[in-house]
């Protein structure tokens, strides 16, 4: 897909029919979970867009990219969907833009939240049937088109603009190529598949600061990077094999994923000393990850290898030569 951000955890809810009258403690509900839902999809795109941009050169897939998290009407739940389509101006299927993180491509064609995309090259987006239950494939298959185009170039979008129609140039930017999804759970838990990075929505919240996103985003990304997951170009529109890159592991998967990870956080420009400390608050909150599980150590075992790994990192810093994992 083309976004480096795939934004789903809207979609999370009934898809039954509500009631025409719903009763104003509940619209607050809801106003209230929309606004916490949106804030966590826009810090994770934030994050996202700075390990996927400033570590391309590592990872096995890359693509031209926006940057950018875009949602559409159609993926929210009946309870939902009437206050995005009031508060973002969303129209069924076509993509809009919930964040244009700082530093992106989007955001530096002028794209902000709240733009509606309508065209692409002069062709028209879809905005589908009206559905009476969350459904993504429609603005997956828009999100397609706009992926082909900007993986030939510098893509022309038609947008709805506050209400006024508005052109922009998107320039892409060089980027893994891989979709970062946050998923409405109340596990903490984050997960890569190959193709994509998982964080829930339990874990995304449980972190303090972008620094400690960086550290599970990043953690992810390093299973990529070190090719523990397959990657297939199955509904990878825009993405390309990067042969170059190549990274190699010592120790079990999981031990080379939170090395490796510390490497692409801090390449990134995030505090990657703050690692222990926040494997240390996760354990005291957590206890799957306080003592060993399969495949995975306890989190003050973690938390001490990383205390090395960050010494690595300072030695590489001070040498003054590239910081590669």
């Amino acid at each position: 897909m083309f976004c480096a951000v795939c934004s789903v955890v809207a979609g999370c809810g009934s898809g039954a029919s509500t009631a025409p009258m719903t009763p104003p403690a509940e619209n607050t509900a809801a106003s209230s979970r929309l606004a916490r839902l949106t804030d966590l999809d826009r810090r994770v795109a934030q994050v996202a867009v700075r390990l996927l941009q400033d570590n391309a050169d590592l990872c096995p897939a890359v693509r031209q990219s926006a940057g950018w998290a875009l949602h559409s009407a159609s993926q929210y739940s009946n309870e939902l969907r009437p206050l995005v389509q009031s508060r973002f101006g969303l129209e069924g299927d076509l993509p809009g833009v919930l964040s244009a993180p700082p530093g992106s491509a989007a955001e530096q064609a002028g794209l902000r939240e709240g733009d509606l995309i309508v065209a692409v090259n002069g062709t028209a987006l879809t905005a589908g049937p009206v559905r009476t239950s969350p459904a993504f494939e429609g603005l997956a298959a828009n999100i397609a088109i706009l992926d082909r185009a900007l993986a030939e170039g510098p893509a022309r979008l038609d947008v709805n603009h506050g209400g006024q129609p508005m052109s922009v140039t998107v320039e892409p930017h060089r980027a893994c190529g891989y979709e970062v999804q946050l998923n409405p759970s109340d596990e903490l838990n984050a997960r890569a598949d190959g193709r994509r990075l998982f964080i829930s929505t339990a874990l995304a919240g449980f972190t303090q600061s972008d620094d400690e996103l960086a550290l599970i985003l990043g953690h992810e990304l390093a299973h990529h990077v070190l090719r523990h997951r397959t990657w297939s170009d199955v509904g990878g529109a825009g993405r390309e094999a990067n042969e170059a890159a190549a990274v190699n592991g010592v120790g079990d998967k999981e031990t080379q994923a939170d090395r490796v990870g510390l490497f692409l956080a801090a390449r990134a420009g995030y505090d990657t000393r703050i690692a222990p400390a926040f494997w240390r608050r996760f354990g005291a909150a957590n206890w799957r990850v306080r003592y060993p599980q399969l495949r995975h150590a306890s989190a003050e075992a973690r938390a001490r290898a990383l205390e090395q790994v960050q010494i690595e990192i300072d030695a590489k810093r001070a040498q003054g030569g590239p910081l590669l994992p």
